[in-house]
């Protein structure tokens, strides 16, 4: 009898584990050029390098965003975006997440790594981690400022892009 509660609790367990893939979502960024308007690149796509057995707090892994699917609403500016991050040598932003703190309800903090531009700091985002049947959906925001990953922010004229990098996160993952 034993032996069958067991396996049932390994079987049922083994459904909601298991890696989760990138369905649909984006990666959003905003900072401003001061005394003028707003930059909002974004990424549509990101490879998921996550895992998570039953309960959100068990969410590890990495995910990782690709400097060049980056664009905005203007393509001159996103060539000066490419050139102050260097894509060509420092293709990849990554977040590792190594805990998940539960906040109650379904809002979370997600603690790790984020690697920039060949720079590891310690980062977290605050957000919300809702599953639906074979799907996650992570929303999470956090900000960074550029020059603590060795970016230059960029200078226009006169007119200097603010240094703070909001990022704004909403994923679709699937089992």
């Amino acid at each position: 009898m034993k032996k069958v509660g067991l396996s049932a609790i390994l079987v049922c367990g083994a459904l909601f584990a298991g890696p989760l893939g990138f369905e649909s979502g984006s990666i959003k960024a905003h900072t401003e050029v001061f005394g003028d308007s707003t930059i909002d690149p974004m990424a549509k796509k990101a490879t998921s390098h996550l895992s998570m057995d039953a309960a959100a707090t068990t969410l590890k892994g990495s995910v990782e965003v690709s400097m060049s699917d980056l664009f905005s609403d203007n393509k001159k500016r996103d060539e000066h975006m490419q050139e102050a991050l260097e894509s060509s040598v420092f293709p990849k932003a990554v977040f590792d997440i190594k805990e998940v703190v539960a906040k109650g309800g379904d809002a979370y903090t997600l603690k790790g790594m984020m690697n920039l531009h060949g720079v590891a700091k310690p980062m977290s985002f605050e957000g919300t981690i809702v599953e639906e049947g074979e799907k996650v959906h992570l929303k999470a925001s956090s900000a960074l400022k550029m020059s603590d990953f060795g970016i230059k922010p960029i200078k226009l004229m006169f007119l200097t892009v603010r240094d703070q990098v909001d990022l704004n996160v909403d994923m679709t993952l699937k089992r």
